[in-house]
This record gives structure tokens, sequence and C-alpha cells, in this order.
């Protein structure tokens, strides 16, 4: 039976190749992956483990029968173009590919880039580094998987600065509204996970004779964060009675990135997808965000990515279809616009989030700073 394997950078000008909800769990060892150091970006402090060296995509033909059917799903829900048929030489595998490509483009590929390091993938395989399983014949199971090249970086010091002289209670509704909204489809590393890991390595301290300095996560954390949240109604009123103009476009965006990301529900995993990612780790980041440069939030995403591929990561998002069924084809593609929706208005508030101008990807950037470059 083929295996159809075919890659969509939103990112293409990364340079970086894949990386193998948002659980929060330690990292065991695992001889299936190499060790953590040599997986490591170098000379990048926002880079996140990846794979240096290897090939980002592999296409195996053994048969093309699972491509030629997702082809025509995707030919009879007008989501493919048949004029690029010929324009790939009637390659089925390469027509996705381009189909895929241009869902992206049409659906904020190019705001995406701007910001963001992901690759989508379709395969037959949820874990791609671990054991193949028996594959059902027919090849109508596929699955498109979502993942970061990289952390995107996100300062939020200076826009809670701006909303607390608002008022006191916005930066921490801000923050839970935007956040929240990301998490639901990628996952970001923010300060409670930070929080999580200097808990965990206090746990990991006691009763050791050694003294271990373990870093003041909480001093990073503006006070204002503590404040309780507004509603989503009261944000709306900020929204249109805030003095400042700056700040009523910022809770406009905000606002807009909640609507966005809640169009349609997050897929759930089944339980074959649970039981082949059981040994796995929790997802990459596909997003950090501190409070300011350098702070002990950065520091922890810095200390904790070392772990983070000593077990094959989870996915940040899979979303299951039916090769054969173009309802279920239509219906992975609508989701896959609302995840692109939802990245390309996250994007528009960055743009919007002051201090941020420079924290764009190299393809937008070439001569300044970069997501990835800040030296």
């Amino acid at each position: 039976m083929p295996r159809l394997a075919t890659n969509s950078a939103f990112n293409r000008a990364s340079g970086r190749h894949r990386a193998a909800h948002s659980q929060r769990n330690t990292a065991c060892s695992t001889t299936r992956v190499a060790a953590a150091a040599d997986l490591m970006a170098s000379g990048s402090r926002f880079g996140i483990p990846h794979l240096e060296g290897v090939p980002a995509e592999y296409r195996f033909h053994a048969g093309e029968q699972a491509s030629i059917r997702l082809a025509r799903s995707l030919l009879e829900v007008d989501i493919a173009d048949p004029t690029d048929w010929r324009r790939v030489r009637r390659d089925s595998t390469a027509f996705v590919g381009l189909t895929l490509q241009r869902w992206i483009d049409v659906h904020g590929g190019k705001a995406i880039r701007r910001r963001f390091n992901l690759r989508l993938t379709l395969s037959e395989h949820v874990d791609e580094y671990g054991e193949v399983a028996e594959q059902d014949p027919n090849g109508r199971q596929l699955y498109l998987i979502l993942d970061p090249d990289a952390a995107a970086y996100v300062v939020a010091g200076p826009t809670v600065e701006l909303l607390e002289r608002e008022h006191v209670r916005l930066p921490a509704t801000f923050y839970q509204v935007f956040t929240g909204a990301l998490n639901k489809w990628i996952r970001t590393y923010d300060y409670r996970d930070a929080e999580d890991r200097v808990e965990m390595l206090r746990e990991w301290a006691e009763g050791e004779d050694e003294q271990y300095e373990i870093a003041d996560v909480a001093a990073s954390i503006p006070a204002c964060m503590k404040r309780r949240a507004l509603s989503l109604e009261g944000l709306g009123r900020f929204g249109r009675q805030a003095k400042s103009s700056e700040v009523r476009a910022l809770i406009g965006a905000t606002l807009n990135l909640n609507r966005v990301s809640e169009r349609t529900r997050r897929p759930e995993f089944t339980d074959e997808m649970r039981e082949k990612l059981a040994d796995s780790n929790p997802p990459l980041p596909s997003a950090l965000v501190v409070f300011a440069e350098n702070d002990a939030i950065e520091g922890q995403f810095d200390d904790d990515s070392s772990n983070m591929m000593e077990c094959t990561p989870e996915p940040n998002l899979i979303t299951p279809l039916d090769a054969f069924d173009p309802g279920s084809v239509q219906s992975a593609f609508a989701t896959l616009g609302v995840v692109c929706g939802t990245l390309e208005a996250a994007c528009r508030l960055f743009d919007l989030m002051p201090g941020n101008e420079k924290w764009v990807t190299n393809s937008e950037a070439q001569h300044g700073s970069s997501s990835r470059d800040r030296g």
C-alpha cells in the first residue's frame, strides 16, 4: 500500500526542517531519537529542537491509490484547481501538495509567514517516527498534521503596561483571551509553563543536600496579571469606550482573534491516535510569550527546550480525514481554514502590540532582526 506524505510549509524561507492541546509532562529518555543536545539549533535563542540536515519531506511510491482518491475528492468539493493537474504532469501526490499550498496562501499564508514557522503535513501516519502499524489497505485514512519549525516570539510587557493605564483589569483580560484563542489550536509557552517547571524543580530539589539556584519567574510577571479578568462583554465595552485609539485597536484585534478561533471545534483524538501517541512528549511550542526580552520565562523556555525531544513530541494539531469521502475532506479543510484564520488574526494582533516590530521571520526581515536571530 502506498504511503502518502506531502508537506506544505507556512514559512518556506525558514531554512529549518520539521521537528516533530497543551498537556504538560516531564520528558523521558528513549532510544528512538538522538540525544536532545544533538537536535538543538545552534546560535538561536528561540529555536526549538529540530532534525538538522534531515530532509523535510519523504515520499514513498508503491502506488497512487490514496493520493488519487484524495485528489478526486478535492476536485468534487471545489477545493482543488483542475488546471493544476497538467501543471504537475499528472502526479497525484504533487497535485495534492500544490492544493495544500494554494489553500494556505488563500487563507492568510503571507501574513502567517511573517510571524510563525509552521509546517503542515498530510500523511497516512500520526507518528512519523514510531513503529509503522498495519495500514488501511484502501489508503483512505489520512491526517493533516501541524507542527512548528521554531517558536514565534512575542513580547507582551509593553502591551500590558499600555492596557493597565486604561484599566487595571484589562491586561489580565487581554492575556487570557489572546493566549486562550491561540492555545486552542497551537501550543503557546508562557509564564504558566515556566511556573510549572520551577515548581517541578523545587520538588526535585527537596531533600537534596546541595543547594540549587531556581529562577524567580514570579518576579517577571506584572502584578496586574493577578487581577480578575473581565468578561468578553466587558472587554468589548472597553474596546468601544477606551480613550486611546491604540487600546481600542488592540482590544478589537483581540476580540477578532477570539471570534475566528471559536468558529469550529478542535478535532478530538480518536482512540487509535491516543494509542499511537501514548509515549509521546507534549507538543513543541509554536509560540513563546514573554513579558520582557531575556526574562525568567524565556530562561525557563531555553532550559526546558533541551528536554522537548527526548521523546517524540505530539503534534500541535491532528485533523483526520477520509480520502474517499468528499464530505470528510471538505470538513477537514474547513477546519484548516479556521486554523489559518486564527494564525492570521494573531499576526495582525502581534503587529499592533508595541515592542514586537522586529520579531518577524527571516523571509520578511532579510536585513534586520528576526524571531531566530537577535545577536
